[in-house]
């Protein structure tokens, strides 16, 4: 292969790799992209009537990485074309969700899947002209949960920055056959997950959150992270902490009960979430509705709304200064029906981020840090050079 067959580049980028979404923002806040958490290790040859449809939709991938041992995470496909395959299915539920999401394999396979895709997205016409192979550095954004962060970030901050990882496209449309190298960077280290959503919060949104004193959830398909915050946004670590509340085990529940009719009537968590996030709570087939979910999803729903909430309050009376408890996070979107209609007798002065923006605070903030951090390191690097040239050339007066 000759070298002007190979495109070498550069990317920024954050990721969020959440137990139900996988949500990615890259070369700047409007490039963004989101897919399931979800893995499908496949069964025989996928069948392909065209090469079209969105990439996103349809990710079959090949990993070689010094980070993912197993053969089973080797060829898999990710994200939507996993949801209902008839290979073995790897949602983030059961067992999954008990393992730490810096251990679990596919937490790997999912961050540098969505790597490539956004290194191969931003070379899309490169690839149409063509090119095969690119190979990419990456810095970086991304985090853990705060129960995590602690005891695993130098193993996490290794698998990632720890060699060369190559992922190719095997039946993607408009990527099929492409392969990009990666070596990453963390410029920014591990980041916590519910602290970067602040970082957005404020920057966005018009709460004027680093005047105040207040807790904040960032609520997920498996962990909820509570972080405390004295003015001036000074993290309280004391009182920061996390807990598990297995929102896609209760989803799973569901998903079973409302399967036991005798269809597979929903084939993924991950889809089930949507729907929620979509207020959506009836099954429609040929066109009419076959099965309404609303007192199901009222039963479950209600319950870890308690569970959270309880959660909340244990740490919150603790922490005097926090006049005001936020909610941010896909499983806050879900929740939230069911924790206003609690909080309406108990009148806690209680906060839910925008539901639009609420699942991408987190890479949002991650993105700020990592561009922030970069830029800075510029600064440094003309101020510098600049020192530098002032050095040599003697003072610069006359």
């Amino acid at each position: 292969m000759t070298k002007n067959e190979v495109l070498t580049t550069t990317i920024t980028l954050s990721i969020d790799n959440g137990s139900s979404h996988v949500k990615v923002i890259y070369d700047h806040l409007d490039c963004s992209f989101i897919f399931p958490n979800v893995l499908a290790q496949p069964f025989g040859e996928r069948f392909l009537l065209m090469e079209q449809g969105d990439p996103l939709d349809f990710l079959d991938v090949q990993i070689t990485s010094p980070a993912i041992e197993s053969d089973q995470y080797r060829h898999v496909y990710v994200g939507n074309l996993a949801i209902g395959d008839e290979g073995i299915l790897h949602e983030i539920v059961g067992d999954k969700a008990v393992q730490k999401k810096a251990q679990r394999p596919e937490t790997m396979v999912t961050l540098l899947t969505a790597a490539a895709y956004a290194i191969a997205k931003q070379h899309e016409d490169a690839i149409k002209k063509g090119k095969k192979r690119i190979k990419a550095a990456v810095n970086l954004g991304t985090g853990l949960p705060i129960r995590e962060i602690t005891k695993f970030r130098e193993e996490f901050a290794r698998k990632i920055t720890g060699g060369v990882h190559s992922v190719t496209f095997i039946t993607t449309p408009v990527f099929k056959g492409i392969t990009v190298e990666m070596e990453f960077s963390l410029p920014t280290d591990i980041s916590i997950d519910d602290v970067s959503g602040v970082y957005d919060l404020e920057a966005t949104s018009k709460s004027h959150l680093s005047h105040k004193g207040f807790g904040i959830a960032d609520v997920g398909g498996v962990d909820m992270d509570i972080a405390f915050f004295r003015p001036g946004l000074d993290l309280d670590q004391r009182h920061s902490t996390g807990a598990k509340i297995y929102l896609n085990d209760a989803l799973e529940s569901i998903r079973n009960e409302v399967n036991s009719q005798g269809e597979e009537l929903l084939a993924s968590t991950a889809e089930l979430t949507l729907m929620l996030v979509n207020k959506e709570y009836e099954i429609y087939a040929e066109g009419k509705v076959v099965f309404d979910m609303t007192s199901l999803i009222n039963k479950h729903m209600r319950i870890l709304a308690e569970k959270v909430l309880k959660f909340a309050r244990s740490s919150w009376k603790h922490v005097r200064y926090a006049n005001e408890f936020w909610f941010i996070g896909g499983g806050a979107v879900v929740l939230q029906p069911w924790i206003e209609k609690i909080n309406a007798e108990l009148g806690l002065p209680i906060r839910f981020d925008t539901a639009e923006h609420s699942q991408f605070r987190n890479v949002r903030g991650t993105f700020l840090m990592l561009d922030h951090a970069l830029k800075h390191a510029d600064d440094e690097v003309a101020a510098s050079t600049d020192a530098k040239g002032v050095s040599e050339n003697g003072s610069g007066q006359d």
